[in-house]
């Protein structure tokens, strides 16, 4: 996938998301949690079309049993093309799970869970965690004996992956969150309005501005992130085309530079935000200090440091055989 097609589906998801969080504000009944979507929306398709006669209700259960038998369908499809692996009888599982979570949301009043309102998230959750399991296993099981160009093409994949779940991470979980948060301090405080004739003035102000300040300290991993696929996915294409020319060399330190970058602001960042929240505290009704302890990130930035190294240091003994040839 080229960058400008990676981009626009990213914009894409973005602009989903957003869509997503305003109607589960507004439609909260259908859109309840985006982990069950498409789930609760087909669910509630399938219970329209079948209340309204005999027909709909014959076409709703074809429909269903179309659906359902989806993941069945494509480990049959596999084993006819003898392309099947063991752990492709876990489709038979996955296709068992989505007959069981379209009825539910379905009949979403069959749901009994002991916190009330968790049956779609649970359903959502299982069956995302379950299919997501399958899929990363195959992945792996895929790549295990691949060669190099092989395994540069799947982390090439990869690393478009892991940028479609930065989106997500941004325009999906934290933007819904600072949505509720919103929300939670708009009901649970009346506030107090000042009034100049030219501006309006709220004790509740200085909350939304730190919930907002929180919110961009929340997102500023997720975008410097996405900027470090996207180096990490240019140096893939350079080493792909020559490993010990000059631009590979540069990408890999611009890459590692990037990244030391990006953790130091994100720590520093959270640090300064969590000393303006304790400065203003007492304005504040609600709190939302950042603790990060980063050390996957730290060991993540290390690597590439070394690796940014072993590239340069490799192109200098190539170098130095050209010359000594």
């Amino acid at each position: 996938m080229k960058e400008r097609h990676l981009f626009t589906l990213l914009s894409v998801e973005a602009a989903a998301c957003v869509l997503f969080c305003i109607l589960q504000h507004s439609l909260s009944g259908l859109f309840s949690t985006l982990i069950a979507f498409p789930f609760e929306q087909i669910g509630a398709g399938l219970r329209v079309l079948s209340l309204s006669g005999a027909v709909g209700n014959v076409v709703a259960i074809l429909l269903y049993m179309l659906l359902g038998l989806t993941p069945a369908g494509i480990w049959g499809f596999l084993h006819w093309r003898k392309k099947s692996e063991p752990l492709d009888f876990m489709l038979l599982v996955i296709s068992a799970l989505l007959f069981v979570t379209l009825y539910y949301m379905i009949n979403p009043g069959l749901l009994s869970t002991g916190v009330p309102g968790t049956g779609k998230w649970s359903l959502g959750s299982t069956f995302y965690s379950v299919l997501l399991g399958y899929l990363l296993i195959r992945i792996l099981l895929h790549y295990k004996n691949a060669g190099t160009e092989k395994l540069q093409k799947g982390l090439w994949f990869l690393l478009g992956t892991v940028s479609v779940v930065l989106v997500y991470g941004i325009f999906g979980q934290e933007l819904g969150g600072l949505l509720q948060n919103l929300e939670t301090v708009q009901k649970g405080n009346t506030g107090i309005e000042l009034s100049d004739g030219f501006f309006t003035f709220s004790n509740l102000t200085p909350t939304y501005v730190f919930l907002f300040l929180h919110f961009a300290v929340r997102i500023l991993p997720y975008v410097l992130d996405i900027i470090v696929v996207f180096l990490a996915r240019r140096l893939l294409a350079a080493m792909k085309e020559n490993l010990y020319q000059e631009e590979s060399v540069k990408l890999a330190e611009k890459l590692s530079h990037f990244c030391v970058w990006t953790l130091a602001s994100t720590i520093g960042l959270g640090a300064v935000f969590n000393l303006l929240q304790l400065f203003f505290q007492s304005s504040l009704y609600q709190l939302e200090y950042v603790v990060a302890v980063p050390v996957f990130s730290l060991a993540f930035v290390l690597a590439v440091l070394l690796f940014a190294k072993y590239i340069r240091e490799m192109q200098r003994l190539k170098e130095d055989n050209d010359l000594f040839i």
